[in-house]
C-alpha cells in the first residue's frame, strides 16, 4: 500500500482551494447561458493541456527518455481525457515508482520535483472531477430547469407572462416586456421536450450539445423555458396539463393577473389553444393571434362568454396599419395642398384632390383601405367633402371584391374606390401606372412579402421620377416591411438618402413596432381614449363623476352584456374615442400657428350646448370662427367615413341607430344635420384642442 501521508499537505490545501473557487465560478457563470459554454470549454481545454504536459514529463521519465516522443504525447493526452471519467494514473505502478519509489527512476515525493508534480496532478484531477459533475448536472438541469422554476414560483404567480410557442414574435414581445419591466416573470412553453428529441442523437452529438448554447434559442428574455410532451393544440380532455407533462403551469393560469400569449402563424391553432385553455378553467387574459374578421369575431364572443374567461384577438395586420396612425409624418394630410385665406393663414380645408392606391388586398390591404378612406376624408373650400379616389389592385380581386362589398356596401365607386384585378409587376400593371402615377398622392404596398414590397416600391418611385422628370412632390409610398433583412434596411436607406428619391419610401408594420406590450394590451391607447372620452363628456357640461362613468359603462356593456346590439353599440361608441385620438395630428396639421398658440383659450370659447347661446363659438375672431367651422365639418366627414368603413349605411330620418343592420341617420351631408347635432362635432374639436 502507498503511504498517502508522505503527499505534501499543501497539495491537499491548494487542491481544495482551487476546487472550491472553481465551483463558485461555475455557480455564478452557470446561470448565464451565453457565457457558461465558453467558460467551461476553456477550463476543460486548460485542464487537459496542463495535465497532458505534466503527464508527458512523467511518462518520459518512467521510460528513462527512451520512448517515442509522439507516442508519449498521445498517451499523455488520453490519460488527461480519462480524468473526466473519474480515472487517474496517479497510483498506477509506474507513477507510484516515480512519485514514491527510490529506484533509478524514482523521484521521491519529498523532493522539489516530486512535490511539483503532485500539486499539478492533484489540482487537475479535482478540477476535472468538478467539471465532469458540472456537465452532468447541466445536461440534466437543462431539461428540468423550467419545471423547477415553476415549482419554486407556485406561490408567486402574480403578473406572469406565459408564451405558448410563437418563435421570433414571442422573443420580440418578451424582450419588450423585459425592457419595460426588468423584473417581469416570463415563461416560454416550447415543444417538443428536449429529453425526447435528444433520444435519437449519437453520444458524440449529445456531448457537443453540452458545450453549445441552448439549441432552442437564447433564454435571455425569459425567466424560464419549459417543454411539453405534445403541443397544446393536440391536447384532449379536461386534464390537458397532465397530458402536456407540466401540471404546475395550471396554477399560473388560474391567476387572473397573468397573461397568456398564443402567437403562432397558424390562427386556427391559436384559436384551438384558446378554446382548450378557457375550457380547462384558465382565468388569465389570453391574447390570441388571429384576424378580427368573420367567424373569428364569433369565436372571440363565445370564448369570452365562459365564466372568468378573457380572450382578446390580436390582429397583426390591424396593428401594423394602426401604427401608421400614430406616426404624424406618415398620414395622408402631408400630401395634400392646404387651403389658406387672403392673408396666407391656414383655414382647415384642402385645395387638392387626394388620389391613392393600395397594392395587395389581403388582410393588411383591407385594413389599409379603411385607414385611407377615414384619414383622407378632407373638406374643400365649399365645406363639402373633398374629392377622393383609391385604386385597389390584387391578382385575385374578382374573388375578393364581392365578399368585401357585401360586408362594406358603402366602399364602392360612388365613394371613390375602384377595385381592379391585375398582377402586380405585369405589363398591364405598369401600363396602368403610366396613367395614374403623375396624379398619385399616396400608395400603400402590402403584397405579403418584404422583398417583393420593397422591390415594387423602388421600381414605382423610379417610374414616378421618369414621368415627372423631377422628384415627385406630394407623394408618399408606404411599404409593409414586417421582418426586413439588414440588406433590405441598407437598400431602403440608400434610396431614401438620394437626391431623386429623398424619403419617398416609408416603412411600416415592422415586428419591432407591432409586437410591443403596449400595442398588444392597448394600455397606453386605452388611457388616451379614456381621457378623450372624459374630456368630451365634460365639454358637454357633465359632472366629473358622470363623465367618468361613461367609459366605465362602455366596458361593462362590452364585457358583461348579453344583447349583441348593446355590445356592438358600446364598441362603436367607444371606438370613436380611439379614432379621435388618432385624428388629432391631422386636425393640427390643418391649422396655422396663430391658432395652435391659443388652443386652450379657443376651446373655452366653444359652449357646452348650442341651445344655450344659439352659437357654436362665442369668440369674436372671424378667422377662428371660420377655422372651427371647417374643422367641425372635417370631423363629421371623418366620422362618416369611419362608419362607412365599418359597414354602415345611411338610415332614415328620425330612426335610431341600428348596429345590427348597420344604419345611422347622421350619415349625410353636414349641412343637413340639425344645429344641435352639428355642435357635437364642435365639441370634438374643443376636446381635441384641450388635449393637444
Amino acid at each position: 500500500m502507498i503511504d498517502l501521508a508522505i503527499i505534501p499537505e499543501n497539495a491537499y490545501s491548494i487542491g481544495l482551494i482551487a476546487g472550491l473557487g472553481y465551483i463558485l465560478l461555475l455557480y455564478l457563470l452557470g446561470r448565464n447561458d451565453r457565457v457558461f459554454p465558453y467558460f467551461m470549454g476553456t477550463c476543460v481545454f486548460a485542464i487537459i493541456c496542463v495535465n497532458a504536459i505534466a503527464d508527458y514529463h512523467v511518462i518520459d521519465a518512467i521510460a528513462q527518455h527512451h520512448t517515442n516522443k509522439f507516442s508519449a504525447v498521445v498517451l499523455a493526452i488520453f490519460h488527461s481525457l480519462e480524468l473526466f471519467v473519474f480515472h487517474t494514473h496517479f497510483f498506477d505502478n509506474g507513477y507510484q515508482e516515480f512519485f514514491f519509489g527510490k529506484g533509478p527512476i524514482g523521484s521521491p515525493a519529498y523532493t522539489d520535483e516530486g512535490i511539483y508534480f503532485v500539486y499539478i496532478f492533484t489540482i487537475t484531477f479535482i478540477l476535472a472531477c468538478i467539471s465532469s459533475v458540472a456537465l452532468v448536472i447541466r445536461a440534466f438541469s437543462r431539461r428540468r430547469a423550467g419545471r423547477t422554476w415553476l415549482a419554486l414560483h407556485k406561490r408567486d404567480t402574480h403578473g406572469t407572462h406565459i408564451f405558448f410557442l410563437g418563435d421570433d414574435v414571442a422573443v420580440q414581445l418578451a424582450e419588450d416586456i423585459r425592457a419595460n419591466d426588468p423584473g417581469a416573470k416570463i415563461v416560454y412553453v416550447g415543444y417538443p421536450d428536449p429529453e425526447e428529441s435528444y433520444m435519437d442523437l449519437s453520444v458524440w452529438e449529445k456531448i457537443k450539445r453540452l458545450f453549445k448554447r441552448k439549441e432552442e434559442g437564447s433564454i435571455a428574455p425569459f425567466s424560464a423555458i419549459i417543454y411539453s410532451r405534445i403541443q397544446l393544440k393536440d391536447a384532449i380532455g379536461n386534464r390537458i396539463f397532465k397530458h402536456l407533462g407540466i401540471n404546475d403551469l395550471s396554477v399560473f393560469l388560474k391567476d387572473e393577473t397573468s397573461k397568456v400569449y398564443l402567437l403562432t402563424d397558424n390562427e386556427s391553432d391559436n384559436l384551438r389553444c384558446a378554446d382548450l385553455l378557457t375550457a380547462n378553467g384558465c382565468e388569465s387574459i389570453i391574447y390570441c393571434r388571429a384576424s378580427r374578421e368573420g367567424i373569428n369575431r364569433m369565436y372571440e364572443n363565445m370564448l369570452t362568454s365562459r365564466e372568468n374567461a378573457h380572450v382578446k384577438l390580436i390582429d397583426s395586420s390591424y396593428l401594423a396599419v394602426r401604427g401608421i396612425k400614430d406616426q404624424p409624418d406618415l398620414l395622408p394630410v402631408n400630401v395634400v395642398n392646404k387651403g389658406k385665406d387672403s392673408q396666407g393663414r391656414l383655414e382647415g380645408w384642402v385645395s387638392s384632390t387626394f388620389n391613392s392606391m393600395v397594392l395587395g388586398f389581403g388582410e393588411m390591404g383591407r385594413e389599409a383601405l379603411g385607414f385611407i378612406y377615414e384619414h383622407a376624408a378632407f373638406v374643400d373650400k365649399n365645406f363639402k367633402k373633398s374629392r377622393f379616389s383609391c385604386l385597389v389592385i390584387d391578382k385575385n380581386m374578382d374573388k375578393l371584391r364581392e365578399s368585401y362589398q357585401k360586408e362594406f356596401p358603402g366602399m364602392n365607386a360612388q365613394a371613390g374606390i375602384t377595385f381592379k384585378q391585375c398582377e402586380v409587376g405585369s405589363n398591364d400593371f405598369w401600363t396602368l401606372l403610366d396613367g395614374k402615377l403623375p396624379r398619385l398622392n399616396y400608395l400603400i404596398i402590402c403584397l405579403g412579402n418584404d422583398q417583393l414590397n420593397l422591390t415594387t416600391a423602388i421600381e414605382i418611385e423610379k417610374l414616378a421620377y421618369q414621368l415627372k422628370r423631377k422628384r415627385p412632390e406630394n407623394l408618399s409610398i408606404l411599404v409593409s416591411l414586417v421582418s426586413p433583412s439588414d440588406l433590405d434596411k441598407k437598400t431602403l436607406a440608400f434610396y431614401n438618402d438620394s437626391v431623386q428619391y429623398k424619403d419617398l419610401i416609408k416603412p411600416f408594420g415592422g415586428k419591432d413596432l407591432v409586437w410591443t406590450i403596449n400595442n398588444i394590451t392597448n394600455s397606453d391607447l386605452d388611457e388616451r381614449a379614456r381621457r378623450f372620452s372624459y374630456n368630451y363628456e365634460m365639454a358637454q357640461g357633465k359632472s366629473a363623476e358622470e363623465a367618468d362613468s361613461v367609459w366605465t359603462q362602455y366596458n361593462k356593456d362590452i364585457k358583461e352584456g348579453t344583447d349583441f346590439a348593446v355590445i356592438a353599440d358600446a364598441i362603436r361608441r367607444r371606438s370613436q374615442n380611439y379614432a379621435n385620438c388618432f385624428h388629432m395630428a391631422t386636425k393640427r396639421a390643418l391649422i396655422g400657428p396663430e391658432i395652435d398658440a391659443r388652443l386652450k383659450e379657443i376651446a373655452e370659447e366653444i359652449p357646452a350646448r348650442f341651445e344655450t347661446h344659439n352659437a357654436h363659438y362665442l369668440g369674436a375672431d372671424e378667422h377662428i370662427a371660420t377655422v372651427l367651422h371647417y374643422l367641425a365639418v372635417l370631423e363629421h366627414v371623418r366620422w362618416e367615413a369611419s362608419h362607412v368603413a365599418m359597414g354602415y349605411k345611411p338610415g332614415k330620418e328620425g330612426e335610431p341607430t341600428d348596429v345590427i343592420l348597420k344604419t345611422h341617420a347622421c350619415i349625410k351631408d353636414y349641412e343637413a344635420l340639425a344645429p344641435g347635432t352639428k355642435h357635437y362635432d364642435y365639441l370634438v374639436v374643443k376636446t381635441t384642442f384641450e388635449l393637444l
